[in-house]
């Protein structure tokens, strides 16, 4: 792999690897040769080598919880020991259930425990028996979860606690699927054998008894429970049953909202749970308030909870008809759009969800579709102003009103794009760039057609990206400085992205548009890199070689220095061993610095023991 130029090293000084290919050019080699070479081999820090890595799993924790869990599972699969090595490879194996878990990828760690390698120990099968049911039950998939935890029940080899644990799980698995029935029957059976009463037991059979309707059982099985989530199950009973006051269940859903900020899922349900006490007492802009709080959590966010569900639409319904009351109550007349915004003004500043409430009623009755536009970017001007974008994002993006993201207003898109970046929610924002054309106000169009390339890169949309990009290279004129350097940062992404070929053909379409011959000699290298990463070793070398020289320039500066030794790898890497020497070699007369010089001299070594090998055979 090619190394990028960098002030104050040269590329290629970074170690490379021994293995088989050491083995493979011993045998065969003569004594002084052997010698030579364990000489070599015995001062690898000279060399600039490095040991094979060390095991050491405190890299992989820290990505990890660094919110890095796919380079870690990346490292992983590079460091993990054989099952042969069964303590150690166990070890790393908790490590990548870890990372999977992190980022949510259950269909990985299911996948994984159904095809664990003989021979692993009765703890650690149970072990992965368990995640993987946990699993299941976080994708919501009962049966699967059931899969896992069947083997677990079957084997009795658990623990008194471990099996009933299991065996609530199996309760979990028929929730999850929504077969009640099925939990009841659990539930019975279990509460039979164990005469169960703790916290976590009643708070389950709480859940399927408000699940069946049977509201005012479940208050009484909930009475006694304290935990949070618990207590929001006892509120929503009472609601339900009518035994608690709408306006008491309000106020201590709003603790519980404020209390749980660290605990997402039941941060959630506290919201929710506010907003239907709030409807019910007939506060409008508590209602509409915990509703948004309610959205504004992130897509996955288990929105489908049958207990504690809300959506986009729920938002928009009140908007609706807390609009049309405020309307009816201030004598304001449907079709009077400038009479409704000016009264939605004078909300703004004290009472902002009376104006969201106005600027909703309008973006859905507004008389012309201009007007409703106008109505939905305040809408989202202000719920920017107080919440993050995912309620925006959520009410425009996730509501059966705008079915399609081209119906959303052009400047809510702009903020949504700003904010899905912000949030690193790339697939998103390539959704909004795919239907956004022409650019924000204040922006020029090549600047944003720049911005809308690079985020479908990342958002793995190469065909629309590359459009964009040959299109900007369609013209008369030749592009500044400042627009290539920008163009050449998109390329790069292309690059990262393994989308090599098209890389190096628009390099080649952009170098002869461009006049500063330092950019120039950069583009060579780039197209070298793209060329060397697709096999084409010898166009690589030359294009390393033209870059080295390009112009005139020195050689010998860093970059020249850089390319020169990308090129020698790519002519060894061609075979033409001869011209790579010879390249290290003149490289190695303009060269100073001990590192670099030992680096060159060791690649020199291998060629030369490459040769050697060859002519014995």
């Amino acid at each position: 792999m090619h190394v990028r130029p960098v002030a104050g090293r040269v590329a290629g000084s970074r170690p490379q690897r021994g293995g088989h290919a050491w083995r493979g050019m011993l045998r065969g080699l003569p004594a002084s040769l052997l010698l030579l070479l364990l000489l070599l081999l015995s001062v690898p820090a000279a060399w600039g080598v490095t040991s094979a890595p060390d095991g050491s799993l405190k890299r992989v924790a820290a990505l990890i919880s660094g919110g890095a869990p796919q380079l870690a599972i990346r490292m992983i699969d590079r460091q993990q020991p054989s099952p042969r090595h069964v303590s150690q490879w166990m070890v790393w194996e908790r490590e990548r259930y870890a990372a999977y878990a992190a980022e949510r990828n259950w269909n990985a760690i299911t996948r994984r425990a159904t095809h664990l390698p003989a021979g692993i120990p009765d703890d650690f099968l149970q072990w992965v028996m368990v995640q993987a049911a946990e699993a299941g039950l976080s994708a919501h998939d009962g049966a699967d979860a059931r899969f896992f935890l069947r083997r677990l029940l079957w084997r009795e080899r658990g623990t008194p606690a471990a099996l009933a644990r299991w065996r609530r799980m199996v309760i979990r698995s028929y929730l999850v699927d929504g077969d009640l029935a099925d939990a009841a029957t659990a539930v019975a059976r279990y509460q039979k054998e164990y005469h169960a009463n703790s916290d976590s037991w009643n708070t389950l059979r709480g859940t399927i008894l408000l699940r069946e309707g049977h509201n005012r059982t479940a208050l009484s099985v909930l009475a006694g429970v304290r935990t949070y989530e618990g207590r929001l199950l006892l509120l929503l009973a009472g609601l339900r049953s009518g035994d608690y006051e709408p306006a008491t269940v309000l106020t201590r859903a709003l603790y519980l909202a404020r209390v749980t900020r660290d605990r997402p899922n039941l941060n959630r349900q506290a919201w929710v749970l506010a907003a239907n006490a709030a409807a019910l007492s007939g506060s409008i802009p508590q209602h509409l308030s915990a509703l948004e709080h309610a959205l504004d959590f992130p897509s996955d966010a288990d929105a489908d909870d049958p207990l504690f569900r809300v959506d986009a639409d729920d938002l928009w319904s009140a908007y609706e008809q807390a609009g049309s009351h405020i309307g009816n109550r201030l004598r304001l007349l449907v079709g009077d759009d400038r009479a409704w915004f000016a009264r939605a003004v004078t909300y703004g500043r004290d009472y902002p969800p009376y104006e969201r409430a106005l600027y909703g009623f309008l973006s859905i009755h507004a008389a012309t579709a201009k007007t409703r536009a106008l109505a939905q970017e305040q809408l989202a001007d202000s719920l920017f102003a107080e919440h993050d974008g995912r309620v925006v994002q959520a009410l425009f993006s996730r509501s059966s009103r705008f079915p399609s993201l081209a119906l959303v207003p052009p400047g809510v898109r702009y903020r949504l794009v700003n904010q899905a970046i912000a949030d690193g929610n790339i697939i998103f924002a390539g959704r909004l760039m795919r239907s956004i054309k022409a650019p924000p106000p204040g922006d020029k169009a090549d600047d944003w057609a720049l911005r809308r390339a690079r985020v479908l890169v990342y958002a793995g949309d190469f065909r629309d990206s590359l459009a964009l990009l040959s299109g900007l290279l369609d013209r008369n004129q030749p592009p500044s400085d400042g627009f290539v350097r920008h163009y050449l940062q998109v390329i790069f992404e292309l690059q990262a992205a393994g989308a090599n070929r098209a890389a190096g053909d628009l390099l080649k379409s952009l170098f002869p548009l461009v006049r500063n011959p330092e950019i120039r000699r950069q583009i060579l290298f780039w197209r070298a890199d793209s060329d060397k990463t697709r096999g084409k070793f010898t166009r690589a070398a030359e294009l390393y070689l033209r870059s080295a020289f390009f112009s005139g320039a020195s050689a010998d500066d860093m970059w020249g220095q850089t390319a020169r030794y990308n090129a020698a790898d790519a002519l060894a890497k061609a075979g033409l061993t001869s011209d790579a020497r010879s390249v290290y070699q003149r490289l190695l007369g303009s060269t100073r610095n001990p590192q670099r010089r030992v680096a060159i001299e060791r690649r020199m070594q291998q060629l030369w023991l490459l040769k050697s090998r060859a002519s014995t055979q």
